[in-house]
């Protein structure tokens, strides 16, 4: 059984996969096995899957029929055998020590979780580095971790954790929608036990032009604002946090749902639409009392709750 396994979504990749696999197949720590879950590519990206397998055992091959990231991430943990479990997107490549170093830190410390930190990489412009690159590493509780996750201060992309097997006993990505991972890893730290986070950046998350990171449509806008709508009703609702911290906690997700419903209710182009973005007015109510909101953010609730409810 390795030690971890690597779950690789794979969607018309074909012209930046091989350089992601190299950066996973000179992990120092050898003992892992990579998943490549292929899903319904319209390049060559399968036969360079099948291709690669051949080049390494430690390679496997899943092809599902649904072009969705979490789907293809669930199905992997299905057939994944590691005690631990971490993502990577086919087009990113990680530094090689990522897998020895967490994995280490996990063991040693029992953890059901560590997140690491991440640098984007842009095709027009210089590299952006969102958190601390100072290499500390701090053992927290689970809900400490989540405090963290939920305020914006660590990283929410599922490419920056390493997760223990177990918490898939439970838990799953959201699938069919965009942004999946900030709408989902607050449940896995909440339900880690306790965790660690690296301020490290072993992760390099290339932001191409027409990814869907630079790309944003009205569906963009709306799933981002239900990802944030899932972190405002597990805040009220999960318990983990007193009434005096809920407010807190609340900010940061307040913020971008009303940042992200201005863009519905702007950019609607059809009825159904437009009818969706208004129902989600309604959804303000999720927003604790006591929500300290920066200016603009509480401009647009002004505006909703004057001419829209």
């Amino acid at each position: 059984m390795p030690k971890v396994s690597i779950i690789v979504p794979v969607h018309n990749t074909e012209k930046y996969l091989q350089v992601c696999i190299d950066s996973l197949t000179a992990q120092s720590l050898s003992d892992i096995e990579i998943v490549l879950v292929e899903n319904c590519s319209t390049d060559n990206s399968l036969a360079l899957c099948h291709k690669l397998a051949e080049s390494d055992s430690r390679i496997k091959v899943l092809s599902i029929d649904k072009a969705d990231l979490s789907t293809a991430r669930n199905e992997g943990v299905k057939v994944a055998t590691g005690d631990y479990i971490g993502f990577v997107d086919s087009d990113d490549t990680v530094l090689p020590d990522l897998f020895n170093d967490t994995y280490s830190i996990a063991v040693e410390h029992d953890l059901g979780l560590v997140c690491f930190a991440l640098h984007k990489v842009f095709d027009d412009r210089a590299d952006k580095y969102l958190y601390p690159e100072d290499g500390t590493i701090r053992i927290l509780s689970a809900k400490e971790m989540t405090e963290l996750n939920l305020t914006d201060k660590s990283p929410s992309y599922v490419c920056t954790h390493l997760f223990k097997r177990s918490l898939f006993d439970t838990l799953s990505f959201p699938e069919n929608i965009y942004y999946e991972d900030r709408a989902s890893t607050f449940r896995f730290t909440a339900a880690c036990g306790k965790g660690a986070i690296i301020n490290k950046s072993y992760y390099r998350y290339y932001c191409r032009q027409g990814s869907i990171s630079r790309s944003f449509g009205w569906k963009h806008f709306r799933d981002f604002a239900y990802a944030n709508l899932c972190r405002l009703e597990f805040i009220n609702h999960s318990g983990l946090f007193s009434a005096e911290e809920i407010p807190v906690v609340a900010s940061a997700s307040a913020d971008s749902f009303l940042r992200k419903l201005r863009h519905m209710l702007s950019k609607a182009q059809t009825e159904e639409q437009r009818d969706e973005a208004r129902e989600w007015c309604h959804k303000l109510n999720l927003i604790p009392k006591k929500t300290r909101l920066p200016l603009k953010a509480r401009m647009i609730r002004w505006y909703i709750e004057r001419f829209i409810l």
